[in-house]
């Protein structure tokens, strides 16, 4: 019998973004998830995981794969396996740290001053997403407040440097920030950061093949 899998998205995503690689894996219970400040969830600072499976596959991409990376740390005998896509396993550097965590101030500050649609058009037109543009019509029904809480209290810059351990990389084959942090990863043909929305059926294949072996 197959585990159920766990997806978590990235910033600015919802639950939906799983879609295309969940129509993929159609023999496998999948259960998308909100993060806390997006979709239907509201922000909080505490993360949990509202599934009743004592154990379960975890994938995360992004900030979700970062979450999953802690959710993974303090609950191990819950998750029976862990696949990150396009994540980072931490800063390393106190200057890195508060570099980034400028940076995330900045686009909080964004995202209050800007109409939705601009900040989305300028969060995606960074160099990390080209060439590729999501769909942006569930992002834009997003609350701009939970959004800017999430983004700074789920920062990059508070996160501690993760050991990746046996979990399962896939990175985007455009991506070469992502290359570098984890030169062991699996790649995914004609796909950037956002490989799972750009290449949904070889992740699907990739998380298959791991779950087989």
């Amino acid at each position: 019998m197959n585990l159920p899998i766990v997806f978590l998205h990235g910033f600015l995503g919802t639950k939906e973004d799983w879609d295309p690689v969940c129509s993929y894996l159609k023999e496998f219970s999948c259960f998308r998830c909100d993060l806390p400040g997006h979709g239907e969830e509201p922000f909080s600072e505490e993360f949990h995981l509202k599934i009743d499976a004592e154990r379960f596959v975890l994938v995360g991409y992004s900030m979700g794969g970062r979450l999953a990376l802690q959710y993974a740390a303090k609950n191990p005998k819950r998750v029976a396996d862990l696949i990150l896509i396009s994540t980072h396993p931490g800063l390393q550097s106190e200057k890195e740290k508060q570099e980034r965590q400028a940076l995330d101030a900045q686009w909080a500050k964004l995202l209050f001053e800007l109409p939705i649609d601009e900040f989305l058009s300028r969060w995606y037109d960074q160099s990390l997403f080209h060439p590729f543009k999501p769909d942006l019509s569930m992002r834009k029904k997003q609350n701009k407040e939970n959004l800017a809480a999430a983004l700074m209290h789920y920062s990059l810059s508070k996160q501690p440097r993760y050991d990746v351990g046996r979990a399962l990389i896939l990175v985007g084959e455009r991506d070469l920030k992502f290359r570098n942090l984890h030169p062991d990863c699996i790649l995914i043909p004609n796909a950037g950061h956002m490989a799972h929305l750009e290449n949904p059926k070889a992740v699907a294949e990739a998380i298959k093949k791991r779950i087989s072996s």
